[in-house]
């Protein structure tokens, strides 16, 4: 398993996920996780339109569960000096 191509493959495709549903935020890099039977990768993206949440998380799971056991999460958070929008967070599990 080549980590760091793992890493650049996931970083592009939640940014083309991002693009196709006009959001402003980029992913600039995934965290890895190295554990002994496993290794975790650590996506985070975030949307400001709560109509495009659905969809995103649709497409995150198409492109992305064929890596590994994949879970998606999503909070609503209420800053208090900047745009309120959605953090989706997900994670991959691999085994080792």
């Amino acid at each position: 398993m080549d980590k760091d191509q793992i890493k650049t493959e996931l970083v592009d495709k939640s940014n083309n996920i991002l693009e196709k549903y006009d959001e402003m935020d980029k992913v600039d890099s995934i965290s890895v996780m190295n554990m002994a039977a496993k290794t975790v990768f650590l996506g985070s993206l975030k949307v400001y339109n709560e109509e495009n949440v659905s969809g995103i998380k649709k497409d995150l799971e198409k492109e992305l569960k064929k890596y590994g056991e994949l879970s998606i999460r999503d909070q609503k958070v209420v800053p208090c000096c900047a745009p309120r929008f959605i953090h989706i967070s997900y994670n991959i599990s691999i085994t080792n």
